[in-house]
């Protein structure tokens, strides 16, 4: 039994820990990504079929890695193993330097899933899509401040149509990037200083464009107030950026040449719709001096007899028709001033007296309309149709 080595706890622990950094240094796990927290360290697990292994990515190391690490993500995670004390029981895990996708149908696969998630919530609707200026006084740019594209572009626009270009330097790939993109948008919708946002990056491979399939980078794009023109890798390269900005551009080099116009295609543009508009203009005037011409000769005495002459069967139909029109007009607006008459008469009040009607009135010519109005009068007179009377009241009443 004196052969047996003998360890303390902390002694095991330790020398378990030695061992495992000698032998496991540097090493490479396969497996999917699981329960992932980030409270500075970035802390995950690595399960296959059988087995489940604990991980953690320092703080100090976060911001190198490729991509942020994203439950379902099948990867190969490149780190050491060292075994670490919680609470009073001793445990390995895998301290993580660098995370690599296990091939391009995982990430395709996790492209699919958020594709899907993002299109059923209609992120990606036509609908919502803003228009482009067509001519806009200045334009917003979220790339690397040091790589050829933000060149590129800036080359590109200035050979088409010179127009004031405000660069937002932000990382265009690894864990940072979604992060620094979604501020620059963030700054130019606060600033109000742009009319449309280009975000570009170079070409590279599926792992390069993580972090533009990052959903709180296309949320954010969303809700952008100011047009988005996506210009991401080449022309086949596809991300869920390209599909919720307003204009998807190939290249950096075609977003470009979309965001502005040519400016010697602009000019021949207006030189033929000036010429089209003075065309316009002396065809319209060569008309009217035309009618005018055609008036004037008209209105000389001996033209205007010439035509008299040529017209004169017209002018006489013209006449007849006018005539016979009028006569008709004439004939029954007489009808109707007779009848008028007719009743102008019928009002008149001499008529009314011959038909056997009088009018009373007292001395004072005041109308007298009954009987009651007779009380304290004399006299009175009677108008008849021939003549008036004055008659004497006798008052019998008892």
């Amino acid at each position: 039994m004196s052969n047996i080595p003998e360890f303390s706890v902390s002694e095991l622990s330790s020398l378990t820990k030695n061992l495992l950094e000698e032998n496991f240094s540097l090493i490479r796990v396969k497996g999917e990504i699981t329960n992932v927290k980030e409270k500075g360290h970035c802390y995950f697990t690595l399960k296959d079929e059988d087995f489940v292994l604990n991980a953690v990515c320092w703080s100090s190391k976060v911001p190198y890695l490729n991509f942020k690490p994203e439950e379902g993500m099948e990867v190969f995670a490149e780190g050491k193993l060292s075994t670490y004390a919680k609470g009073s029981i001793s445990t390995y895990s895998l301290h993580v330097n660098q995370i690599n996708v296990q091939g391009e149908g995982a990430l395709l696969k996790l492209f699919k899933e958020r594709q899907k998630k993002l299109q059923k919530e209609g992120l990606f609707d036509q609908d919502h899509k803003k228009n482009l200026p067509y001519l806009p006084k200045k334009i917003g740019v979220i790339t690397s401040s040091t790589g050829a594209v933000i060149m590129d572009i800036i080359d590109r626009i200035e050979n088409r149509f010179p127009t004031p270009i405000e660069l937002y330097p932000a990382s265009v790939q690894g864990i940072n990037s979604s992060k620094e993109i979604i501020n620059g948008i963030k700054y130019f919708n606060d600033s109000k200083s742009i009319d449309v946002l280009i975000i570009a990056r170079g070409g590279g491979g599926p792992e390069d464009f993580i972090g533009f399939n990052e959903e709180d980078l296309v949320r954010e794009v969303f809700a952008c107030k100011i047009p988005v023109i996506s210009a991401i890798g080449h022309e086949t390269d596809f991300t869920l950026l390209d599909y919720v900005a307003d204009v998807r551009a190939a290249t950096p080099t075609a977003a470009a040449e979309i965001v502005v116009p040519e400016r010697l295609t602009l000019i021949n543009t207006l030189k033929n719709v000036y010429e089209n508009l003075d065309t316009s203009i002396k065809h319209y005037f060569t008309k009217i001096n035309k009618e005018f011409s055609y008036i004037n000769k008209l209105l000389n005495t001996n033209n205007l007899k010439k035509f008299l002459n040529q017209n004169h069967k017209n002018l006489d139909n013209v006449f007849r028709v006018f005539s016979s029109s009028f006569l008709n007009d004439l004939k029954i607006k007489k009808s109707d001033l007779t009848n008028l008459g007719k009743r102008f008469l019928g009002l008149d009040i001499k008529n009314t007296l011959k038909r056997g009607f009088s009018i009373i009135r007292d001395v004072k010519n005041k109308v007298i309309k009954n009987s009651k109005n007779l009380k304290g009068k004399d006299k009175i007179k009677a108008e008849f149709f021939d003549e008036e009377i004055i008659l004497n009241i006798k008052n019998d009443r008892g």
